[in-house]
């Protein structure tokens, strides 16, 4: 007997058969109320089984939606990043065209300060003059202290004029330049009318 207990308890699976007799016998006598049981349970089943499928469709468009949204993020962060790149860029662009109109426009003052002291000291007007601390006429006081030096040319212009002027003496007084050396001005100017 200790043999058919352990074979019994050591396989779940398989059915007692007094059990299933007596199950087979509740249904035969409750025939009546276990069909729209049955009925039930397979429409129940049939309706587990759409839920599954709506569930199925649900997850699966769940998962195209987080993939799109996925895929709209990266090309959010992509622009994100290239806009990042060429605002830094043209920060870099700025500051370097800041700093050649810098460059440039020192370079101006400084081309104009040598001529202004040029003109001033071949009008011999510099004596007195401390450099460190006065500053250099301006042109208009320049025009009144200096007979004869000639008007700007590109006053008078009208649309683009290209000027270029040599000359060999000096604009106050008539003093020659050292022979064999001369002095040359070119403008461009484009004036609108």
């Amino acid at each position: 007997m200790a043999d058919d207990d352990t074979d019994t308890a050591a396989n779940h699976s398989v059915a007692d058969p007094f059990t299933v007799a007596l199950a087979l016998c509740q249904i035969a006598a409750n025939a009546k109320t276990i069909e729209p049981a049955l009925k039930r349970l397979r429409k129940l089943g049939r309706d587990i089984e759409k839920a599954e499928q709506k569930l199925a469709a649900v997850t699966a468009q769940a998962e195209q939606t987080n993939a799109e949204l996925a895929a709209r993020a990266a090309a959010i962060d992509e622009r994100d990043r290239e806009l990042d790149t060429r605002a830094a860029e043209f920060e870099a662009s700025v500051r370097e065209a800041q700093a050649t109109l810098r460059a440039s426009h020192d370079n101006l003052s400084e081309v104009d300060r040598r001529i202004r002291f040029r003109i001033l000291s071949s009008a011999d007007l510099l004596r007195g003059f401390n450099e460190q601390l006065q500053d250099l006429p301006t042109w208009q006081q320049i025009k009144q202290m200096v007979p004869g030096l000639p008007a700007d040319p590109l006053a008078a212009a009208g649309a683009e004029t290209v000027f270029q002027e040599t000359v060999t003496t000096d604009w106050a007084g008539g003093n020659v330049f050292v022979p064999g050396s001369t002095l040359t001005r070119t403008i461009n100017k484009v004036t609108s009318q």
